[in-house]
């Protein structure tokens, strides 16, 4: 598996062009004997690893602010608590309901503008 190397005591950092120039030498090779699944995937984790390097900052500004803070005050009216987190069904109580609504407005956010690799959603859990 293609994978970042941690950079070990006393060990001269590798520039990122040369770790390329090594991955990409290491991705030929592994995908002699793969099938076509094997390729895509062994292709995937190589294009992830480099995936920031072609990617620019986001510069959220006022706007972005006051949405967020619009979302949270619009989650925190409309939500029924309590609410309950996780597969141990975690309660939240009073004082960690603001919070939990921005955390989850912000993200909401992050997600919307397509700022993370990944979507992350709260896992919301019946009381039973």
């Amino acid at each position: 598996m293609i994978c970042g190397r941690i950079k070990k005591e006393g060990e001269e950092t590798v520039s990122i062009k040369d770790e390329l120039e090594v991955d990409i030498k290491r991705f030929f090779e592994q995908i002699e004997n793969q099938d076509c699944n094997g390729k895509a995937e062994t292709l995937r984790l190589l294009m992830d690893k480099y995936i920031h390097l072609t990617t620019t900052d986001y510069m959220m500004d006022k706007h972005d602010l006051d949405s967020i803070v619009s979302m949270a005050k619009n989650k925190f009216a409309t939500k029924t608590f309590p609410v309950h987190l996780g597969d141990k069904k975690r309660k939240v109580y009073e004082a960690e309901q603001a919070n939990l609504c921005i955390i989850e407005s912000t993200v909401g956010w992050l997600n919307k503008k397509d700022c993370l690799k990944r979507l992350a959603k709260f896992d919301y859990r019946e009381d039973r």
